[in-house]
């Protein structure tokens, strides 16, 4: 029988990347970022909440589980693969959000230059993203991020459309 060794948890940054690993249960985590050129890698997070402050130019969650992250603005990509049960909070810009090989991702999207993010997913599934409601009277919006396609051939060409649920 093989034991699991825990690994200690490391946050530091080297040079122009931000490494946090192994953050079990600390619901405290903030990275003040200097320098918009630096970048966060979060790496099997576990029951964990990270704050990034500051403008940043790229942020990636990769083998996490249960762990929030909450940023500031990004001036190029935020990526989420191999994880689970996240929920990120864009409180500024990010132009693209990668989703790979996720399931059960929430996005927050705060603020009006978040609603220009373009987002990709792939072998994703329960992809969920909340938008402010129009007035601060309304409630947010949760718009479901289709994982389910059906493929016809029109024409001799292939087809794809996302699958529509109807009724409740």
């Amino acid at each position: 029988m093989s034991k699991t060794t825990e690994q200690p948890q490391k946050i530091e940054l080297q040079q122009d990347k931000w490494v946090v690993e192994y953050v079990k249960g600390a619901k405290d985590v903030v990275i003040n970022i200097d320098n918009p050129k630096q970048r966060v890698y979060i790496y099997k997070a576990n029951d964990a909440a990270i704050v990034i402050k500051g403008k940043c130019n790229s942020v990636v969650v990769d083998a996490s589980i249960k762990t929030a992250v909450v940023f500031d603005d990004i001036m190029a990509t935020t990526e989420v693969v191999n994880s689970k049960k996240i929920q990120l909070q864009a409180n500024g810009c990010v132009p693209t959000i990668i989703v790979d090989k996720t399931n059960e991702l929430t996005i927050y999207i705060q603020s009006p230059s978040g609603l220009k993010a373009e987002i990709v997913t792939s072998s994703a599934t329960e992809v969920n993203v909340v938008t402010p409601g129009k007035s601060e009277d309304e409630d947010p919006t949760e718009q479901a991020i289709p994982c389910q396609f059906v493929t016809t051939f029109n024409g001799g060409k292939l087809v794809t459309k996302p699958v529509e649920h109807v009724g409740v």
